[in-house]
């Protein structure tokens, strides 16, 4: 068990290490970015293989051929040269907020991939869903559809504009309209994608959201992945923490364990809970010691930094 083969959360020892490596994990964050960058950018693909950069580069290969095809209209429609293509997905790769996003959820379909083989955790419908929609939850109905959808596009590589949270989006139509800002004649058809785009993403709501809903009309528990599913396990740990979606996905993976602790801490899970969702996620892993037992309030505090001084 993690919390008898640990000191005690509150020692001055178990803080000094939290902080190593919770400090440890950040910067190697930070430093894939760049480098994720690069990858994705590389012409000799063959040579990468990463399912994480193929699935980077197609899914913004894509939201580059959707905008080009609104920007051109039904009228003309027609298929895309690769070099439209690629001058829209290397602009893409410049702005960390959609490269982080887009990152999130490459991450997050390599998860649930895993979890639905090591422990038979479908995709779509996790037990928490099933039980919601036994009891009626139109919320879980409607989030068991854009959970279907979103991995089918997954299964293709693809990612629709209307399943981007928001802040992502403008910077997405951003980017389209300082490209296009070089061609007088586009203007017209930019400002219209951008009216299409912010009506379409209004009126839908998107997975993001869904799990949003459902999350809160389930009510406020631990986040328990084996129950709640990669999708609706990444969603509560991000709204229980305090962190952003993307932080909690990048917690699940290899090296995070600190950052994962932490964030379940700070969601109030119990340290029978923190041991068990770090077995499932990273088995035969060694947890980060003295972790098991800090309080919610402190592991908050050094997730947002403030407990990161001294």
């Amino acid at each position: 068990m993690i919390d008898q083969a640990v000191h005690s959360a509150d020692t001055p020892g178990t803080v000094a290490r939290l902080r190593r490596d919770l400090a440890r994990g950040d910067a190697a964050a930070a430093a894939a970015v760049p480098v994720l960058r690069y990858l994705v950018a590389a012409e000799e693909s063959a040579l990468l293989g990463e399912e994480i950069v193929t699935r980077v580069r197609a899914m913004l290969s894509d939201l580059a051929a959707q905008l080009l095809d609104a920007l051109i209209g039904e009228a003309d429609r027609r298929a895309h040269a690769p070099d439209e293509i690629a001058v829209l997905t290397r602009a893409f790769l410049d702005d960390p907020l959609l490269l982080g996003h887009v990152h999130a959820l490459a991450l997050e379909w390599q998860l649930t991939e895993r979890l639905q083989e090591r422990l038979a955790l479908d995709p779509v419908a996790s037990p928490l869903v099933l039980a919601r929609i036994a009891a009626g939850d139109a919320s879980a109905r409607g989030f068991l559809a854009a959970q279907a959808r979103w991995s089918q596009a997954q299964r293709r590589m693809a990612l629709p504009i209307a399943e981007l949270p928001a802040e992502v989006l403008e910077a997405v139509l951003a980017i389209l309209r300082t490209l296009a800002g070089a061609e007088p004649a586009l203007a017209d058809r930019v400002n219209a994608v951008e009216a299409a785009a912010r009506s379409l993403h209004g009126e839908t709501e998107n997975r993001l959201a869904q799990a949003q809903a459902l999350v809160r009309e389930a009510g406020d528990r631990s986040p328990i992945v084996a129950e709640d599913g990669a999708a609706l396990f990444l969603t509560r740990l991000a709204m229980a923490s305090g962190q952003t979606r993307e932080a909690a996905t990048l917690a699940t993976q290899p090296g995070q364990q600190a950052r994962l602790v932490l964030g379940l801490q700070a969601a109030g899970a119990s340290a029978g809970v923190v041991e068990e969702q770090i077995l499932a996620l990273h088995p035969g892993a060694a947890a980060p010691q003295g972790l098991a037992g800090g309080d919610a309030v402190q592991a908050a505090a050094i997730l947002s930094g403030e407990g990161l001084a001294g």
